[in-house]
């Protein structure tokens, strides 16, 4: 029978050993040894349709009340249904909130930054291209309101304002 869960030292065992890297913590792992690592830090695991229950080593208890599952971006996702302590839990086992997520890849050669640049540089472009063409139809339906001798109301007065700043802001971004 495993110790009770206030006594359990979750730095010591199978899947415990403290790296000089990561401080003992799930980054530098692989998704699928993240999972393993985090399962093996559990009391009373037991494999569920697309993911995992366990005992809750934050509120204790005999119930599998902790759910653990995989994001499609192999974020590693925790819901105790008792105590919902995320911080609690992640403490009692050693860990800490950024070893649910993956480690971010960096490529840190020149051809890599810049090519990241590059990409993020178009989001911007295709975002403020997306802004552009909702507040053209704003000023063009003003527009064609005034040219058929419609007064404009006050909200629409402001409407029209807010998709100048848009359509401004749009353009530094294209700049």
């Amino acid at each position: 029978m495993s110790e009770p869960l206030q006594k359990r030292n979750p730095a010591v065992g199978r899947g415990f050993a403290k790296s000089q890297t990561n401080g003992g913590g799930l980054q530098g792992h692989s998704t699928g040894a993240r999972v393993e690592v985090l399962l093996a830090r559990l009391d009373g695991v037991q494999k569920t349709g697309k993911g995992w229950r366990a005992r809750c080593p934050a509120c204790g208890g005999q119930s599998r009340k902790l759910a653990i599952s995989e994001g499609n971006d192999g974020t590693l996702l925790l819901h105790c249904f008792a105590c919902n302590d995320i911080a609690a839990i992640l403490s009692a086992i050693g860990l800490e909130i950024a070893d649910l997520f993956p480690e971010r890849v960096r490529d840190m050669t020149p051809e890599g930054r810049r090519a990241a640049q590059q990409a993020f540089k178009q989001t911007a472009w295709a975002a403020a291209l997306g802004v552009l063409a909702l507040e053209a139809d704003v000023v063009f339906i003003a527009s064609g309101m005034l040219r058929s001798a419609e007064v404009l109301t006050d909200a629409d007065h402001e409407r029209l304002g807010v998709a100048c700043e848009r359509i401004q802001s749009a353009k530094e971004v294209l700049q």
